[in-house]
């Protein structure tokens, strides 16, 4: 396994697509200092999964993308690509050609991909991992590394041993296995939490079910005793019925036979009644009365005949019509032309008095178009200064985030100034005196941790209290957001009750178009009523055409305000009371309704105006900011609980105001919140690098080149905070900055008000008004002139005719008078002959008269005989009828007490049912008297009711001594007792599980320890074979710093040059230095090989006879690891396969030149 070949574009310096192939040996790359040499390797560094801007050279991540130059601009992205010759199969994939991408993004994007399929980091570092990389990169080698690996800790010494041999696998291994032990705890600590609570609630609770337990025995001896008296009274009823109906069958036989005899006596009564009335009487009555009216007769046609004769024999007076001439009716047709003429004059008239009108009215609907047209500008330019105003309180929120921000960045800067002066000090200090300066080193560090401890606890408390303000600000606007839905949607429930509002005619609801001023919401709703949820239509013909659609309808009902304001009635005021009018705005419609509504702000000061104030209208209407309405025949005091869509839309809108204001106080903790996290995450930072300087300080007292190479890496980490805090700050400086430049603008933004329109005065509408109503006063009197006229027209034409029908009427009583002459003559000489016969036949009449009452009397005595023998008859009926009566009662009276015990054996049937859950079959079958009785000893007893009634009220007395009973109490028991056990269950899972996860981390740790030992055996047994050869007659060692903890133990270097009795690295010379680290390396290097090493000038501090040492080395490594190494030494690149040159451009771009070097010498050769 070697690499091949590397293709970078858009990296660092290499702008262009550049591809570098590799030898298996060692492949030089060469160049000018700041040609991009180094580049090389960051790009080797990156591809493979470096995540830290710093090993990259840079401050941010986004610094690998070019950049651009004066001549060329920045690209977009970075991408490198590495292909891997895998023909021997270390990497664990079936390709012989492995191809590693990665791509960085300029807005932070990052992409990998493993032969052109994209992936994970993690699955690119899985991969490498297996073949000796990884995370720690300890086969690149860069520029100042090998001091570091002098100067680094005992554990970071080991931590490169365990990348060579593979131990870092097995250590995230543990680490995954540890998380899982943590998560396993809390899991069990909850079990144990869980199952602990279920103890103590299964004691009390299995109290509770032995209660329920002992309540089931005690209700079931109940239901067996109220089952047993039950049956019993249904038993005693059925018996009761069996003789109600016995005795119901004998009276019912026996009032038979009466009934029989009672039905002959009829008989013969009503034969005897019919022969009663067949008697002779009737008829003789008859012919007694028809001989008496026949005399009646004859007798007043004597009397009518002798008047007639006097009457008719006299004189006659014949009343004389008037007359009725031509002249007159020439006349009456003079005066229907006169008529007709006047009707066309007034209707003329009438139609230019209707011109005026219309005239007038279209006068008037331009003047209230342009009224509406004001107040829509009017509302337009409240909304834009509203918009103004909230721009200017984001800005000055963002502004005095940003000054606060400004602020804590200045302070963060003045301190990293004075650590950076504190420690430069401590540097003079420790140069000047070695244990003094360590004594310092360790109180300063101490000291800068605790500061930075309490500076940490003061931003992590600052950080709290603004994520609990943000937190509760956030809380705040949910619950306005849900109440401004809530309201919402409640509002919308008013509204969807009927589907008028996109009717002809409607304008909106009565809540959509009606303003009202904070605070008399309530008030204005209970003046209106009912038609705080009306419609509002446009005119009368569309209220019209509504109603007559709703009319008739049971499930419709709608409210309408008519947006027309006919009425001219002057304005009311009444002192301390504040117009409806004036804290409302909406069509003249509404206006007009509320024209009269007059507000108090309290009950008191209605008094004033309504109690004992007759001067006040009627039609006034006082209500108070509370919801009560005083009017002149009715109060309602009180605003009740249901509130009006008015009341709601404006509580909607109030909550919307005080969301957006919330909103906006949501944005500026959030900016406070970020700057807080910036200042804890800042703090916790310094107090991480306060706490290493500490630990550097306390190693120092071993090592005085130590505490200086600390001391010098707490000052660079404190330049460095100085750097990020001065970014910090003037971000923060230009934030307050652009925030002021808005707020300046917003400011200097004028208001709107003055571009709105003037207002169209009152009084030029009130007079087009007058005018309209005046041209339609005109209009209707003279359509009343014209109906006039039009009568006036029609009675002189009904005059005409009537004098026509009075003359042919008189000529026609003319004949008449004639005609009755004739005829009383005629009746006189009939009624003197009548007069001459009738006394003749009034003598005869009297006879027949005489002769006809003495037959009455006779046929009288005998029907009386026959009455005497009906009236006995009748008597013996009576009789009969009443023993039928008694009969027919006592029948009855069984009947009801049959009735009464079937409707008792109902009641009880459904007891049964309802309380037990028994028919009446199995009630009887089972617990009826003959049913044995068990006893308490499980002996069977005879059933007695009272011991039956004693045993139920015994059992229902012990029932009332249990008290409350839980009845689910068995059943929350037996739950309650699985779910404990099932929790025991998985308590005992959970811990078998932590066993095994233990047992695997013992397993790990095993393994990590066997793998250390043998690789650090190597590593020690390399590191005194390497040494000597670049040390020629000096000594080095490897040790373990705690031999009895491999896990956790550090690896010390000790280095003696040939000559000198020093062992401390730090008093090494810089070439000695770098000799110990290649040392080291190397050592790790032979014992555990890997197959490629990147080497950035790791010979540059070496003079030429270690250098020769350093290439006998390289040489060695060669023949089983590909070497990759930047440099600047000429004996270097004799020794390389293949050598690359690096130039930079012109234009800032490197580039890069190849030749391989062992093909031509072959050639040469």
């Amino acid at each position: 396994m070697h690499l091949k070949s590397l293709t970078v574009k858009g990296f660092k310096s290499f702008a262009e697509p550049t591809t570098l192939q590799f030898e298996p040996g060692v492949t030089c790359v060469v160049g000018p200092n700041g040609s991009g040499k180094s580049n090389v390797v960051d790009a080797l560094s990156w591809v493979m999964g470096e995540q830290g801007a710093k090993s990259l050279r840079g401050g941010s991540m986004e610094d690998v993308i070019f950049a651009g130059t004066q001549s060329r601009g920045p690209l977009g992205r970075a991408e490198v690509s590495l292909t891997i010759d895998n023909t021997d199969g270390a990497l664990p994939i079936d390709y012989s050609e492995v191809t590693i991408s990665r791509t960085l993004f300029r807005n932070g994007a990052s992409e990998y991909a493993i032969n052109r399929e994209s992936c994970r980091l993690l699955d690119v570092q899985e991969l490498l991992s297996d073949s000796g990389l990884g995370r720690e990169m300890h086969v690149i080698v860069g520029q100042g590394q090998l001091d570091s690996v002098l100067h680094a800790s005992a554990d970071d010494r080991r931590r490169f041993i365990e990348e060579a041999a593979g131990i870092t696998k097995h250590r995230r291994r543990k680490e995954k296995t540890v998380r899982k032990l943590e998560a396993m705890n809390a899991n069990l600590t909850r079990l144990n939490d869980l199952v602990g609570e279920i103890r103590r609630q299964l004691k009390p609770l299995g109290r509770q079910a032995e209660v329920a337990r002992e309540a089931q025995h005690i209700q079931a001896v109940v239901r067996d005793a109220k089952a047993r008296l039950l049956a019993d009274e249904l038993h005693t009823l059925s018996q009761e019925l069996g003789d109600y109906h016995t005795r119901e069958g004998t009276t019912a036989s026996e009032r038979q036979v009466i009934q029989g005899e009672l039905d002959r006596v009829m008989v013969e009564r009503e034969a005897a009644e019919t022969q009663l009335t067949d008697q002779a009487v009737s008829a003789v009555r008859q012919r007694d009365y028809d001989i008496r009216r026949m005399a009646e007769r004859i007798h007043a046609l004597h009397a009518l005949a002798a008047e007639r004769v006097t009457l008719l024999a006299g004189p006659t007076d014949s009343a004389q019509a008037p007359v009725i001439s031509d002249e007159d009716i020439a006349q009456a047709v003079d005066a229907v032309t006169s008529a007709d003429l006047a009707l066309a004059k007034a209707e003329t008239t009438l139609g230019e008095l209707a011109g005026q009108t219309a005239t007038q009215k279209a006068h008037l609907d331009a003047l209230d178009q342009r009224m509406a047209e004001v107040r829509r500008a009017r509302e337009a330019t409240r909304q834009a200064e509203q918009a103004r105003q909230e721009a200017i309180a984001v800005a000055q929120s963002k502004q005095h985030s940003a000054a606060h921000d400004r602020d804590q960045a200045a302070d963060a800067l003045s301190q990293a100034e004075a650590r950076i002066a504190e420690l430069e000090r401590s540097w003079q200090d420790q140069q000047g005196d070695s244990s003094e300066s360590e004594a310092a080193a360790l109180a300063t560090a101490e000291a800068a941790l605790q500061e930075a401890w309490a500076d940490e606890s003061r931003a992590t408390e600052a950080l709290d209290e603004v994520r609990a303000e943000l937190h509760r600000l956030e809380r705040e606007k949910d619950a306005l957001a849900a109440t401004v839905q809530t309201l919402s949607l409640a509002v919308e429930a008013t509204q969807s009750g009927d589907d008028f509002g996109t009717a002809t005619g409607v304008t909106g609801r009565v809540a959509d178009v009606l303003s009202i001023t904070p605070g008399y919401e309530t008030a204005i709703a209970q003046a209106l009523g009912s038609l705080a949820d009306a419609l509002v239509v446009s005119s009368r013909d569309a209220a019209w055409a509504l109603s007559e659609q709703v009319s008739g309808t049971a499930d419709s009902r709608v409210s309408l305000v008519v947006d027309e304001d006919s009425s001219s009635q002057e304005r009311l005021e009444l002192e301390g009371l504040t117009p409806a009018t004036e804290v409302t705005t909406g069509p003249p419609g509404l206006q007009r309704v509320l024209r009269r509504v007059f507000i108090a702000e309290s009950v008191q000061e209605v008094k004033t105006h309504w109690v004992g104030r007759s001067d006040v209208p009627d039609d006034v209407t006082i209500v108070t900011t509370a919801g009560d309405v005083f009017q002149a025949g009715r109060v309602q005091a009180g605003s009740g609980s249901t509130r009006s869509a008015v009341e709601m839309r404006a509580e909607r809108d109030e909550a919307q105001k005080t969301l957006s204001r919330i909103s906006t106080e949501v944005e500026r903790v959030s900016v406070s919140l970020e700057s807080a996290q910036a200042a804890a995450d800042q703090a916790a930072v310094a107090s991480r690098e306060a706490l290493a300087t500490l630990r550097a300080a306390e190693a120092e007292r071993s090592a005085a080149s130590e505490a200086l190479s600390g001391i010098q890496a707490s000052v660079d980490a404190a330049r460095s905070e100085r750097d990020r805090a001065q970014a910090r700050l003037d971000r923060a400086v230009q934030a307050e900055k652009d925030a002021l430049e808005v707020l300046a603008v917003a400011e200097a933004t004028p208001e709107a008000a003055d571009e709105v329109p003037d207002d169209i005065p009152e009084s030029e509408r009130v007079a087009a008004r007058e005018a309209v109503d005046q041209a339609q006063a005109a209009e209707v009197e003279q359509r009343v002139l014209v109906e006039q006229r039009r009568r006036d027209a029609a009675d002189a034409s009904k005059q005409v005719e009537d004098l026509r029908a009075r003359q042919a009427r008189a000529e026609e009583d003319a004949q008449l008078e004639q005609q009755r002459q004739l005829r009383r003559r005629e009746l006189v000489e009939r009624a003197r002959a009548v007069s001459m016969v009738t006394p003749a036949l009034l003598s005869v009449a009297q006879r027949s008269v005489e002769e006809s009452a003495q037959a009455v009397a006779t046929a009288e005595a005998e029907r009386k005989s026959a009455e005497e023998a009906v009236g006995a008859l009748r008597v013996r009926e009576n009789e009969l009828r009443e023993r039928v009566g008694q009969m027919t009662d006592t029948v009855h009276s069984i009947e009801m007490h049959i009735y009464e015990r079937n409707l008792q054996r109902g009641q009880l049937v459904t007891r049964a049912d309802e309380e037990l859950g028994l028919t009446e079959e199995v009630l009887l079958a089972e617990y009826g008297p003959d049913q044995p009785v068990p006893g308490d000893e499980g002996a069977s007893d005879v059933f007695d009711r009272d011991a039956q009634k004693k045993r139920l009220a015994t059992a229902e007395k012990q029932l009332d001594q249990l008290g409350r009973v839980n009845p689910l109490a068995l059943e929350e028991f037996e739950a309650l007792e699985t779910r404990h056990q099932f929790l025991v269950e998985q308590l005992d899972d959970v811990q078998s599980s932590k066993k095994d996860l233990l047992a695997i981390v013992d397993d790990i740790d095993h393994t990590m320890r066997d793998v250390f030992v043998e690789a650090f055996h190597d590593t020690q047994a390399a590191f005194d074979e390497v040494f000597p050869v670049l040390f020629p007659g000096g000594q080095g060692s490897l040790s373990l710093t705690d031999p009895d903890e491999l896990l956790t133990t550090g690896v010390e270097v000790a280095v003696r040059p040939r000559g000198k009795k020093i062992e401390r690295l730090s008093l090494l010379s810089g070439g000695e230095r770098s000799l110990a680290a290649v040392a080291l390396l190397i050592a790790i290097f032979i014992a555990r090989p890997s197959p490629f090493y990147i080497l950035d000038e790791v010979e540059a501090a070496l003079d030429d006879a270690n250098l020769g040492r350093l290439i006998d080395v390289m040489e060695r490594l060669r023949k089983d690891s590909q070497l990759i190494v930047i440099t600047h030494q000429k004996r270097t690149m004799e020794i390389a396969d293949a050598l690359y040159g690096v130039s930079m451009r012109d234009d800032g771009v490197s580039a890069v030149v190849g030749q391989r070097v062992r093909d031509d010498i072959r050639q040469a050769s």
